[in-house]
Parts: C-alpha cells; sequence; structure tokens
C-alpha cells in the first residue's frame, strides 16, 4: 500500500469521531500486584455523624475499619477524623482526633467504634453557604501498617469514609424568673428567710440544670448599681422548651449585716436566673419584671434588744493583683488561659469564693461584659496568695441583637466575689484588668460581625421539627447501631472513589492545537 493510500485511510478514521480512551483502575493493578504477599488492606466500611450541629459543638460519630486483604495487621494504627468544605481530606481539612484501633485485626474482619469530637468554632476554609461541613475519615493515618492498597484509606465514599453534617444555630434558652415569695415578710437577722420562685423558660431551646442567685439591695437603690449582697442560690433543674418548674430555700441570715446593708431595714429582694451564664453569657444580669414578678418588698430587722448595729471587728479582704491572658491575640469560639494571684489582706478566712474572668471593652468598664470563666477557691488565710491559672472560652456566637466586629480590641477583667456574697472591709481591690487583646473572627464566610443565635422566641427553619427530618434521624441511628453491633460489614472490596467532577474551561478537540499543548488540553 503507497504512502498516500495509508495516509488516506488515517484520515477516513480520525473523521469518524473522537477516539475514546480507556483507563485500567491503577488502584486495583495495586491490589493484584500485591495480592501475593498476605498484607492487609485497610478502609473505612462504615461512618455515621449527627443529622446537625452547630459550630463548636461536641458529636458523637461511629465507624467502623475493615481489613480486606489477606494478611493480618501486625500493631496498632489510628484513624484520624477530619472536617472540611469538601468530602476529601485535604490540607484545608481541619483535624477533630483520632481513634486508636488495637493490635490483631484480622484479615476479612472489622472493628466498630464511637468517639466524641468537638466541631470548629468557627467556619472552615472555603465553607459555601451551603451550611454543609464534611466529615471524613483517614485510616491508619500515621501510616503504620503496610497495606496492599494505601489509596483508599480516604474517599471510598458517603456512608464509608464520609459524612455530612449541616451546620444550625442551636435553638438558646431564655429562662425568666416570673413569681417570687418570701416568708416570713418581716424577718430577722440571724434569723430563717424562707425564698420560693418560679422559673420559666420562654424559648424554643432547653436549658440546662443552673443557679438561680438571690440579691439582696437596700429600698431605694437600684439593683445591680453596686449595693448588691448574694444571699445564695436556689438551684434550678433542667427545663425543656416553654415550660416552668418551682423552686424554694430556705437562707439562715447572717448575723449582723453586712456591710453594703448595714443601716436598713427595708430591702429588695431580687431572683436572677442563670448565674452560671449558661444560656446568656452576657452580663451583668438584672431584675426585668419587678416587684410581685423577679422581685419583692422584704423587711430585715436586728434581733430584740438591739440599740445599734454590731461593728464587724474581723473581715477579710480579698485583693486581685495583675491578670494576664495566655496570648494577645484571641479568636471568637477559642480557648486560652488567662492568670492571675488573690490575695487575702484581710484578718479571717472567708471560706469558699469565687474569681469571675470576664471580656470587657477597650475602657475596662464592667457595665456590659462577656462571661468567660469561674474558678472556685476553696479558702485563703489571712496574709496568703492563691496564684490561679484558668483555662477560659469565648462563645462562638452572641445572643440575637448584639452586634460586635469580627475584629477588635478588648479587656480581661478578674474579679474576686463577682456575686457579693462575701463580708468584706471593702471592695474597691476585688477587680483588676489585663492590658488590651486583639479579637478576631476566624473563617472565610465574608462576615464583618461575631455570629449571633437565633431570637430565643423564634424557630429556625432548619430546626422545625419535619417527617423528612424524622426518617433522616431513624436511619441515621439505624445506621449507627448496625455499626456498632458489627452489622455494616461491606459485602464486596471497597475502593477510593475519583474525586467529583468539576468545570474546566479548557475542552479536548479531536485534533490537539499543537503537540506542545497536547497534555494541557487534555488535563
Amino acid at each position: 500500500m503507497s504512502d498516500k493510500r495509508r495516509s488516506e485511510g488515517r484520515r477516513r478514521a480520525w473523521g469518524r469521531g473522537p477516539i475514546i480512551l480507556r483507563f485500567d483502575s491503577l488502584e486495583k493493578r495495586e491490589v493484584l500486584s500485591a495480592a501475593g504477599h498476605a498484607l492487609p488492606d485497610l478502609v473505612g466500611s462504615s461512618f455515621v455523624a449527627v443529622q446537625d450541629a452547630d459550630w463548636g459543638s461536641t458529636v458523637t460519630v461511629t465507624g467502623q475499619v475493615t481489613n480486606q486483604g489477606d494478611g493480618a495487621t501486625t500493631g496498632p494504627f489510628n484513624v484520624a477524623i477530619y472536617a472540611g468544605s469538601r468530602a476529601t481530606v485535604n490540607r484545608l481539612s481541619v483535624s477533630l482526633g483520632e481513634v486508636t484501633i488495637p493490635d490483631g485485626l484480622a484479615a476479612g474482619q472489622s472493628v466498630p467504634f464511637t468517639a466524641t469530637v468537638r466541631l470548629p468554632a468557627n467556619p472552615v476554609p472555603g465553607m459555601g453557604s451551603s451550611g454543609l461541613l464534611h466529615l471524613s475519615l483517614k485510616v491508619d493515618s500515621q501510616k503504620q501498617v503496610a497495606e496492599a492498597n494505601e489509596r483508599n484509606n480516604s474517599g471510598v465514599g458517603p456512608g464509608y469514609d464520609q459524612s455530612v453534617v449541616s451546620i444550625a444555630p442551636t435553638q438558646p434558652a431564655q429562662l425568666i424568673a416570673t413569681s417570687v415569695g418570701t416568708y416570713p415578710a418581716a424577718a430577722t437577722w440571724g434569723k430563717t428567710l424562707s425564698i420560693t420562685t418560679q422559673v420559666t423558660n420562654k424559648s424554643y431551646g432547653a436549658a440546662p440544670a443552673t443557679r438561680a442567685q438571690v440579691v439582696l439591695t437596700p429600698a431605694g437603690i437600684v439593683q445591680g448599681t453596686g449595693s448588691d449582697v448574694t444571699l445564695g442560690s436556689i438551684t434550678i433543674p433542667a427545663i425543656q422548651p416553654w415550660q416552668t418548674v418551682n423552686a424554694e430555700k430556705s437562707f439562715t441570715l447572717p448575723a449582723i449585716p453586712p456591710v453594703l446593708l448595714s443601716g436598713y431595714s427595708q430591702f429588695t429582694l431580687t431572683i436572677l436566673p442563670d448565674a452560671d451564664f449558661l444560656t446568656n453569657p452576657v452580663g451583668p444580669h438584672f431584675a426585668i419584671g419587678g416587684t410581685g414578678i423577679d422581685q419583692a418588698a422584704v423587711t430585715i430587722t436586728l434581733p430584740s434588744g438591739a440599740t445599734a448595729t454590731p461593728i464587724h471587728e474581723s473581715l477579710p479582704d480579698l485583693a486581685i493583683a495583675t491578670v494576664t491572658p495566655s496570648t494577645s491575640d484571641l479568636a471568637w469560639g477559642g480557648s486560652f488561659d488567662v492568670s492571675t494571684t488573690v490575695q487575702n489582706m484581710g484578718t479571717v478566712d472567708p471560706g469558699a469564693f469565687r474569681v469571675r474572668f470576664l471580656l470587657v471593652g477597650p475602657s475596662g468598664n464592667t457595665a456590659r461584659t462577656i462571661f468567660l470563666g469561674d474558678a472556685i477557691i476553696p479558702g485563703l488565710a489571712p496574709g496568703y496568695s492563691q496564684p490561679i491559672t484558668q483555662t477560659v472560652s469565648l462563645p462562638s456566637r452572641l445572643p440575637s441583637g448584639i452586634l460586635l466586629d469580627g475584629i477588635g480590641t478588648a479587656k480581661i477583667v478578674a474579679v474576686a466575689d463577682p456575686e457579693n456574697g462575701l463580708n468584706e472591709t471593702f471592695k474597691n481591690n476585688n477587680t483588676a484588668t489585663s492590658s488590651p487583646v486583639s479579637l478576631r473572627l476566624l473563617g472565610s464566610d465574608g462576615s464583618t460581625f461575631v455570629p449571633n443565635t437565633p431570637d430565643p422566641e423564634t424557630l429556625l427553619n432548619v430546626n422545625r421539627p419535619s417527617l423528612a427530618k424524622y426518617q433522616k434521624a431513624t436511619k441515621l441511628a439505624q445506621a449507627a447501631a448496625a455499626t456498632q453491633n458489627g452489622q455494616a460489614t461491606p459485602h464486596k472490596k471497597l475502593f477510593r472513589r475519583p474525586p467529583p467532577k468539576t468545570s474546566s474551561g479548557k475542552t479536548l478537540g479531536v485534533f490537539p492545537k499543537s503537540v506542545g499543548n497536547f497534555f494541557s488540553d487534555i488535563f
């Protein structure tokens, strides 16, 4: 055949349409080539997480690792859990922790595991507006086991080593005191005062167990302006949305009126729910209902025969020294350490007391604060000091209606006896402030403000009950139970799935534009 006829034949063949190139799976070739070496082949064969959660919350995941190779593992290995904006583990994925699988996983054997991990406090890099967070497994993350196939240690697919969590803000609780009563109405210092209260959770969120603070303020003085004394607290159990509980407690009044209340006999008693700031981190808390709702008038007089207010001769005097955070660059939703020292400059041991850490503005004014944490000190002898290092956390979301820039400046304040429960010589040295610290909001969602929680009385659409959500939750629970019971063993070998197709501006033509651009045209 002449060269001319050969050329015409090639042109006719090319003209019939594009040439389709088929590639064999290199992963399967790798498995076949190693089959004779009796090596293990570890793969994530089941992975189940919760349906939805919020940033910074803890979630329970259930997984299973299968050895689909021909040999047993000869040592323990780790399974890493990642969170990311994509289904596959990549350099932007955030590590959530690892689970250790013990030695001796035989060929064909599966082992389940359950772990509790904390989601990132802020949106992960690349997180879009879909609100979907991808959780992924990476089996043998430390490469401790020689395997027949290393490529399927991650990226097998949803249900095997991948799961999706929908980010949904948690519905906040809102605790409100709706009734308060005292007995007797006219009490005596050194005697018993009984208090009853009713607390309502006026929200769509469940409220955890907390304390209700009981405060005495001289009549005619506004509560929260510096003349308050805390008698103690009433334990409030967990309250479901829109439910109400009743609580009561009897308090033994001090024999001698506290210094701040000396000379008064008429008082306003206030109930402040959520004394531990579990449902609302913004403080200080104030009465919002008034007399008959969260406040009551009470008379407390000196014992019969007393003609003048007794004098306090021996009192503690707590003083806070320098406040130093572990870093000057703080991230919303992150944790850090704060160090300070408290000294008792008085003449008696005060007994157990709190040191509270608060976030305030650049001015250091404590009229508006964000609760960070409490340290409980069991007691402090006169003339002694106690160094304190406490791990505290910034909230990842602020209550509805409070707008704060994602980047700003603030200070950390430490307060000894923040509830004024101790009778001290004076209170002026109970507070100290740190140097300025910077605040920043991590993540790439483009927001210029710290995220907010929903309004307590508004139910988000994502949190509304539906048949679809119920069916999905049931399916996830069944899958988790099956995994824990060893009923999720795969019926075929699992391989790494190809990554999702992405749009590309390049097209592959029948004839490459030039030999030099052939590979760029393909890839």
